[in-house]
């Protein structure tokens, strides 16, 4: 896995690249911190809308030793880093940003999904 630590909150940080290739491994979780609106359009595939600062351990993966991913809409955007905090304060191990956010994703021309979903992943 190709890491780095972000500047905020001292979190392991995840390149849009490797989001990708691992998009259909198992215990691979993915959560869109955007706006529900920006969500409706567009959102990485298999991903799961979460509001950063009201969502419980339930919402999550049901295992705290699989791999999360948090992402908004940029590296400006502290939403993804607020909600993967929260994530690892509730005891899961492996919580990872994407920095780049869907921003990058979209210039990328990497796939994205335009349905809903909701709830726990």
């Amino acid at each position: 896995m190709r890491i780095t630590t972000t500047r905020l909150f001292g979190l392991a940080e995840i390149p849009a690249e490797e989001v990708r290739e691992r998009l259909q491994q198992p215990d691979f979780y993915i959560y869109d911190n955007t706006p529900v609106s920006s969500y409706r359009r567009h959102h990485l595939p298999g991903a799961t809308h979460l509001d950063p600062g009201d969502y419980s351990a339930s919402d999550l993966a049901p295992d705290k030793a699989a791999t999360l991913v948090f992402y908004c809409s940029d590296a400006l955007c502290g939403a993804a880093p607020y909600a993967a905090k929260r994530a690892r304060n509730m005891g899961f191990e492996h919580v990872y940003v994407m920095t780049a956010g869907i921003s990058v994703w979209l210039r990328k021309g990497f796939p994205v999904e335009s349905e809903i979903k909701s709830g726990a992943a």
